[in-house]
């Protein structure tokens, strides 16, 4: 086993529809989770990760409109599990933690989750099925009236050059080469904003993962510079943070970045974040 599979993986939770206050709460129950359970973290709005369960605002009717869209089969709601945290303003078939939260009580709710989706997913695998399709991140309308030349210019164009990552280097770049190998994609590495610019310079990659712990780099600034300097094929840039950085929305934006990553990086969310972004069946 190499160091980077034995890297702890804590379980994604999606946040959904909570006040700040309450979000803030929920998100300091989640870190004080029992030290023999399951660990959790929450991700941010901006990531690109598929979150393993999905909390959710029970007075929120958005929110919980979201959840029904969710509701597909039984077997997909224990492959993509939710939990409704408050009284519902509609029935759902969640499981629903009444607030205010008895955090014990909450804690052995989230752990049966996480264990009723790993025996749907190894059910899924042992049959030779596919998990269960990726959640839409923007909410699909009922009667929908758009263009579908605008569809076909929010899925972007085709890429399939090589994949940037910018961390100086070391086992993730190596271990990112190894799980690329299948799709015969190249992985190159840099180690400073220079060499970054320089293997973007012939506009052969497509993706740029940037560590947001390098020393002396401004990933926004950076992001801005790999962009423009591509002209009319820029790179989708994914950041890689890790506490204590803090993603900067209104930056991120201005500078065109595609979203982030939360490390350690598991190979499977790594796998279907490369698969999107580089448009691979």
């Amino acid at each position: 086993m190499n160091q980077h599979s034995q890297d702890k993986f804590p379980f994604a939770i999606r946040l959904a529809g909570f006040p700040p206050e309450a979000e803030q709460a929920l998100a300091a129950a989640l870190q004080a989770a029992p030290a023999h359970g399951p660990a959790y973290f929450c991700l941010s709005e901006h990531s690109l990760q598929e979150p393993d369960l999905v909390l959710a605002y029970g007075p929120d009717l958005k929110a919980m409109a979201s959840l029904a869209a969710m509701a597909a089969t039984p077997g997909e709601l224990d492959a993509r599990p939710a939990l409704v945290v408050g009284q519902p303003a509609v029935p759902l078939p969640y499981p629903v933690a009444p607030l205010p939260l008895d955090h014990k009580a909450f804690h052995v709710q989230l752990a049966l989750l996480v264990a009723r989706r790993a025996d749907a997913l190894a059910r899924l695998a042992g049959a030779g099925l596919p998990p269960p399709p990726e959640r839409r991140r923007s909410q699909r309308l009922d009667f929908d009236l758009t263009d579908p030349a605008e569809y076909e210019a929010m899925r972007g164009p085709s890429r399939r050059g090589a994949v940037l990552v910018v961390d100086g280097g070391g086992r993730f770049y190596a271990h990112l080469g190894e799980l690329m190998k299948p799709y015969n994609i190249a992985v190159l590495a840099a180690a400073n904003e220079a060499s970054a610019l320089a293997a973007c310079e012939e506009g052969r990659v497509s993706v740029v993962l940037m560590n947001t712990s390098l020393p002396g780099i401004d990933p926004y600034a950076l992001c801005s510079r790999l962009r423009a300097q591509a002209g009319a094929r820029p790179p989708a840039v994914v950041l890689l943070v890790s506490p204590p950085f803090a993603y900067d929305g209104e930056r991120g934006r201005a500078a065109g970045v595609e979203g982030l990553l939360d490390k350690p990086v598991a190979d499977a969310t790594l796998k279907s974040v490369m698969k999107k972004l580089m448009h691979i069946a």
